[in-house]
C-alpha cells in the first residue's frame, strides 16, 4: 500500500481501534478478577475502632489480604439466615408500625455479627427484628412480593436514600416498609404528589423532604392511616 497521507491516517485509525479493543479486554478481565459475589455481605468494622474506621465497610483483613476467603466461609449461612428472617418478618410488615422515636432505635451494637443486618429487636414492630438492606433491589430479593393485591411502600420516601440524614440502610429497612393494598398505596402516592394550602400550595413530597427523617416518618404514617380510613379500613386493626 502506497504511503499516502490517506493511507497513513487509515492505518493510524486501525491501530487505535485495535489498542482500544485490547484495553477493553483488559478492563473486563480486571473486573472479573476483582468481582466479589458476596459484596452485599461485606461486614462493617466495629464501632469505636481505634484505627478510625469504625462503622465503615471493611475491604481488607489486615495482613491476611483479601476478605473474599472469609466471605466465602460465612456467605452461605449468613445468606440463609437473612433470607429466613426476612421471610418470617414479611407478614408482620402488613401492620402499621409505631411512630418513630429516635431514643428507641437499635444502635450498631445491637446488630448481629454474622450478617450485620439483623437487630435483636425493633421499636417500630416490637418483638421482631429490624433488617437492613442497602438497596431496594436487595430488599425485594429477600422479602419477596408484598402479597396478592398488595405493594411495598416506603414510609419515608425511597428517593431520599443516600441523602444527608437518610442513609440507604435506614430507608431500605423493614422499619420503614409496609405492605399496603394496591388501591391504598396508589392513593397515598397520589396524595404525595398533590398540592394544598396546608403545605403552602407546594407538592406535599417536596414540602416534606425538607424535614428530618423522624418527622417525615410520622407524617407518612398519618397519611397512610388517613387514607386507610377513607377507603373503609380500620387503621387501629390494620
Amino acid at each position: 500500500m502506497e504511503d499516502t497521507t490517506e493511507n497513513i491516517e487509515l492505518r493510524r485509525i486501525e491501530y487505535s481501534l485495535a489498542a482500544n479493543r485490547v484495553l477493553l479486554s483488559c478492563l473486563r478481565l480486571r473486573n472479573a478478577v476483582k468481582y466479589n459475589p458476596y459484596w452485599h455481605l461485606q461486614p462493617r468494622a466495629p464501632a469505636g475502632s481505634s484505627d478510625g474506621i469504625g462503622g465503615q465497610w471493611i475491604t481488607w483483613l489486615g495482613a491476611a489480604g483479601s476478605i473474599l476467603p472469609a466471605l466465602q466461609r460465612i456467605a452461605v449461612p449468613a445468606l440463609r439466615r437473612l433470607r429466613e428472617e426476612a421471610r418470617r418478618l414479611a407478614p408482620i410488615l402488613r401492620r402499621l408500625p409505631r411512630r418513630w422515636d429516635d431514643t428507641s432505635q437499635p444502635d450498631e451494637e445491637s446488630f448481629d455479627d454474622e450478617t450485620r443486618r439483623i437487630s435483636r429487636s425493633s421499636w417500630q414492630r416490637f418483638g421482631y427484628p429490624t433488617i437492613r438492606f442497602r438497596t431496594e433491589v436487595e430488599l425485594r430479593r429477600y422479602l419477596g412480593p408484598a402479597g396478592s393485591g398488595r405493594e411495598w411502600h416506603h414510609i419515608a420516601e425511597k428517593r431520599l436514600a443516600g441523602r444527608d440524614g437518610f442513609p440507604a440502610e435506614l430507608i431500605h429497612s423493614t422499619d420503614n416498609i409496609i405492605s399496603l393494598p394496591v388501591e391504598v398505596h396508589r392513593r397515598v402516592t397520589a396524595k404525595m404528589s398533590s398540592r394544598s394550602p396546608e403545605h403552602g400550595n407546594v407538592v406535599r413530597r417536596l414540602w416534606m423532604e425538607k424535614l428530618p427523617f423522624d418527622e417525615q416518618y410520622n407524617l407518612g404514617l398519618d397519611l397512610i392511616a388517613e387514607t386507610l380510613e377513607e377507603m373503609g379500613y380500620d387503621p387501629t386493626k390494620f
